[in-house]
């Protein structure tokens, strides 16, 4: 009786050993599609942007408005669209800011879309008064620093 509960135990203990290297080849697993889905997402957003204004003849003819005659060139409606797609655009990069601060998207994105924003997009946000709008702090910073670094 002896001799088989020890057999038993050592089959337990087998079996619990099993199950958490099951469970963390599982938990890896979700984590690389957590990733995965943070990377489609990312690319998903970027091509919408893209696809709206290349099929959009009314956000390009404003983008380009804006951009050879200023802000002030924009009726009240062209702001108001201009301002509301770039800040849907901010969102987009806080989104992925935040994915990033939880390890589902590498730092090259982050530089990637630092570079943009000290690129003219930026630029473009204060012209619309959607600075005070980034979120959150650390974001800002990071921005921040980044338009310091290239000034």
């Amino acid at each position: 009786m002896n001799a088989l509960n020890k057999w038993l135990t050592l089959l337990a203990n087998f079996g619990v050993v099993a199950g958490l290297i099951f469970l963390a080849i599982e938990v890896n697993h979700s984590s690389r599609l957590a990733e995965v889905a943070a990377y489609q997402s990312r690319i998903q957003e970027i091509q919408t942007v893209r696809r709206e204004i290349a099929l959009s003849p009314e956000l390009a003819s404003m983008y380009e408005k804006f951009s050879s005659q200023g802000v002030d060139s924009l009726s009240p409606i062209e702001y108001r669209r201009l301002r509301a797609w770039q800040s849907a655009v901010q969102m987009g990069m806080q989104s992925q800011y935040f994915q990033y601060q939880q390890g589902f998207l590498d730092r090259q994105v982050v530089d990637q879309t630092l570079n943009d924003l000290a690129n003219g997009i930026y630029e473009q946000w204060e012209d619309l008064d959607l600075i005070n709008e980034i979120k959150p702090e650390e974001w800002k910073q990071e921005i921040e620093n980044r338009l310091r670094d290239v000034q």
